[in-house]
Formats: C-alpha cells, structure tokens, sequence
C-alpha cells in the first residue's frame, strides 16, 4: 500500500483584486476593505476545500492577513493558524476571545523592532495565551534587528533581514507540522 499526503496551497483573492501598494492611501482605501467585504470570498475558499473533503487546513497570514488568521482562529475555522507581524489586532481582547472559544493552536512570529505589534503588545498576547494556559498550543517567536514586513521582505544584502525571513518561515512550517 502506498500512501500520498497532498499538500496544496491556496492564496484567496481576499482584496477582492485591490491591493494596498506602498504608494496607496491605506485610511482610504481600509474602509473598502473591512471583514464585511474581506470574509466572504475567504470562507468562500475554505468552504469549498471542506466541500472537496479537505479535513486538514493551515492558515497563514501576513500583516492585514494576521488578523483575518486570527479571526478564522476565533472560529475555529482552521485547523492551525500562524501569523508574522500581524496588524490591525485588539490585544489583548482579540486572544481573550481565541483563549475562551477556540481549539485552534496559534504561532506568532514578531520583531522587537515592530511598531505595529510592538514587543510589549506581544508580551500582552503572552500574557493571555502563553504558559501553557492555551492548551491546543500557542507559541511566539521574537526575531531581533528588524522591523514590520520582515517575513515578506528582506534585503538580500543584509544577513540579519535574510536570516529573520527564514527564520520566520521555517518557524511556521514546524508549526504546521507539529499541529497537523
């Protein structure tokens, strides 16, 4: 018998086709991009992989991406979540939340140079989650010497950036495979 583990990865169009670009106008361009709008083409998406009988989903989120990760988290509507310097979080609320009414086991890469989910807004999610008072697990990795945006980005030029971004996405990957 031959057994194959298929892995797929999916990347929903959850902007509805209207990404932010570094020059955009983010206050303006927020408001056309609450969880009104955002949620439904993302459960859109899971929705059919449970409707194709996928049993098994890691969610990842980046950024804005964080707080949808920790949303689906919420509602247990993942199987695993990580997120790397998530924004636009109510800390500590938003983990209170995941803390009273999820299953869902959670990683949180940041950086001690981030000043969106800043080190001591980390030690707040710690607080609630951390200590092993979150039974599915939760864990959070600190990276040094970068800023916001380090697990999408890093100057190639520069070790401590390349080393960060790695570190970040092989954190996640053990993560996944640890709670799949």
């Amino acid at each position: 018998m031959v057994l194959t583990l298929l892995i797929q990865t999916y990347a929903p169009d959850y902007l509805n086709g209207d990404a932010i670009t570094e020059a955009g106008d983010f206050p303006t361009w927020i408001l056309k991009h609450g969880e009104a709008q955002t949620n439904p083409p993302l459960l859109a998406v899971l929705n059919g992989l449970r409707g194709r009988g996928v049993t098994k989903l890691a969610v990842t989120g980046y950024f804005f991406g964080g707080l949808y990760t920790t949303r689906l988290a919420q509602n247990n509507s993942t199987t695993v979540g990580s997120m790397s310097h998530p924004s636009l979080l109510t800390i500590p609320d938003d983990f209170e939340v995941i803390l009273q009414q999820s299953h869902v086991p959670i990683e949180i890469n940041n950086s001690d140079e981030d000043t969106t989910l800043t080190p001591e807004l980390a030690l707040e999610i710690d607080a609630v989650l951390g200590g092993g008072a979150y039974k599915p697990g939760y864990a959070r990795r600190e990276f040094a010497g970068v800023g916001h945006g380090f697990a999408v980005s890093a100057d190639p030029a520069d070790p401590v950036q390349v080393a960060a971004k790695k570190g970040a996405f092989d954190t996640t990957l053990k993560f996944f495979k640890v709670h799949l």
